[in-house]
């Protein structure tokens, strides 16, 4: 009874009408970005990998309708701004920026993520009770009277506040792990930075790695838990928005920071902007009247939530909650095997240096393959970068490449691969099993697959080579260790045709 009167309480809608703007401007943004990829990451020339659950996801057919698409998500996200067809306007930008997402797997980012949850929890909510942009004519939406109309039901904020909660919560327990203690890969980030950092000066000692480790740590596991007490709320948000700030200096991770920033008007009280835009309103005098004023509530009975309200959001926050959990069933390091690193507010976790040789057996297939390259699937240089530290993704590779060998006559084609890789500095190994073929292997959604070598956890991290040459000489001995004597080393040094030979140097974060 108590939870259905509490999420049925109504309370001014004005910081949840805020943040409608801020979100809406930020979405904006988001679009215009994405627009320039169109005949990039999201074109249909190239190949892309795809999530397990959603393989039949594509790009639409033609560049010119992939940009299409991200203008029709451009003006949603206006629309949401100036909220007005707020509920169609916010089902179609979470419709298409789902489907930009499911597209490619290779760019998967925390934020895009909780931007769709974000999108369709504000869709469900009534965030345009506030503050919609005044249209003139027949365009413009009559301006509530009713100073009720202005406020929204507690179970909105409930929700939005609880995915904040369990976004920073989880992503302090994913830090819970031996590297991030030892302050790995963030010593070997600040080791790459540009002397003309602004923190240059700090980026290379011991001491300040060790702060910056554990003060995310720390705030990320109790932030989302102060934000919903009056007491700690206000030291808090300042806590954060430093937090977010320095973090936007020190690494490129795109808009997270000022979301982040952003998302904190959810936890101000309901009608502070109301009260801040009256004070300005007295000294002004031009603020409307409807926004001077607090909307009435005390005099309206409150009604309790309907049983299937309250499973719901009940059942979001849990689901919410468990799914991060999965992790601890698996039987390897995410960030090593990949498998559970989605959607489990995995941030900022791990260094990934990696080799790739693929091999064909028959070898003539491999010959047939590069006087016809046109067949092969067609990647970016950014999917390669990415493609050969991950496993999945080149089980997807070597399955393309099969059934391009099919299509060509090919059949029973075994394709292997020597994978060597290093995560936060650890000595070079094995990543993927030299004896697997490919093309035959499975990638298992909810367990790590045999496959997949396991993380030697008994290595110290942090042993990153000193030179290009020292790191070409470890790997190279690890493939002389693995690779048959009959083959030739010179395989080793063979110039990058068609994606048979990979190497590349870089982080996964």
């Amino acid at each position: 009874m108590w939870l259905r009167e509490q999420l049925a309480r109504r309370v001014d809608g004005s910081s949840l009408g805020l943040f409608r703007i801020l979100w809406g401007l930020l979405m904006v943004w988001e679009s215009i970005r994405k627009l320039p990829k169109a005949d990039g990451m999201y074109s249909p020339e190239y190949f892309h990998f795809t999530y397990s659950l959603f393989p039949f996801v594509k790009p639409l057919p033609e560049v010119w309708m992939m940009q299409t698409e991200i203008s029709v998500m451009l003006i949603a996200a206006i629309l949401i701004t100036i909220g007005y067809y707020y509920r169609a306007a916010s089902a179609v930008f979470l419709v298409i920026f789902t489907h930009l997402f499911l597209i490619e797997k290779i760019y998967y980012n925390n934020h895009f993520y909780l931007t769709i949850l974000m999108s369709f929890l504000m869709m469900l909510c009534e965030a345009d009770r506030c503050y919609r942009l005044p249209l003139p004519g027949k365009w413009g939406r009559k301006k509530a009277t009713d100073l009720h109309a202005q406020t929204v039901p507690m179970w909105n904020l409930v929700l939005l506040r609880s995915q904040i909660v369990i976004l920073y919560f989880f992503g302090g327990v994913a830090k819970l792990n031996s590297d991030w203690l030892a302050g790995e890969p963030v010593r070997f980030w600040f080791s790459h930075k540009d002397s003309s950092h602004m923190l240059s000066m700090f980026l290379t000692q011991g001491w300040f790695i060790y702060v910056v480790c554990w003060t995310g740590l720390i705030l990320d596991l109790v932030a989302g838990f102060t934000l919903l007490s009056k007491r700690t709320r206000v030291f808090t948000m300042l806590l954060l928005i430093v937090f977010h700030a320095t973090n936007s200096t020190l690494f490129q991770i795109g808009l997270f920071p000022l979301i982040g920033i952003g998302l904190l008007l959810l936890f101000v009280e309901p009608d502070l902007p109301r009260k801040i835009f009256r004070w300005i309103g007295s000294k002004m005098g031009k603020v409307p009247q409807t926004v001077l004023e607090t909307p009435i509530t005390a005099t309206r009975p409150v009604q309790l939530a309907s049983w299937g309200l309250t499973a719901f959001v009940c059942g979001w926050i849990s689901f919410q909650a468990i799914l991060p959990m999965r992790i601890l069933t698996y039987s390897d390091d995410p960030g090593w095997s990949e498998v559970g690193q989605c959607f489990s507010w995995r941030m900022m976790l791990r260094h990934k240096d990696a080799f790739l040789k693929l091999k064909f057996d028959p070898p003539e297939a491999e010959r047939y393959l590069e006087e016809h390259p046109e067949i092969l699937p067609h990647l970016s240089k950014v999917h390669v970068e990415r493609m050969v530290k991950n496993p999945h993704f080149i089980l997807q590779y070597a399955h393309s490449v099969s059934d391009a060998l099919k299509k060509e006559g090919w059949e029973d084609v075994k394709i292997s691969c020597v994978s060597i890789a290093s995560m936060n500095g650890r000595p070079y190994q094995l990543m993927i099993n030299p004896e697997t073929d490919l093309a035959k292997a499975s990638y298992g959604m909810f367990e790590v697959p045999d496959w997949i070598v396991p993380l030697d956890k008994y290595q110290r991290p942090g042993q990153y080579p000193k030179t290009p040459e020292e790191r070409r000489d470890v790997i190279a001995q690890v493939y002389k260790d693995q690779v048959p004597e009959t083959e030739s080393e010179s395989l080793l040094k063979s110039p990058v045709k068609y994606a048979s030979a990979i190497e590349y140097s870089g982080s996964i974060q």
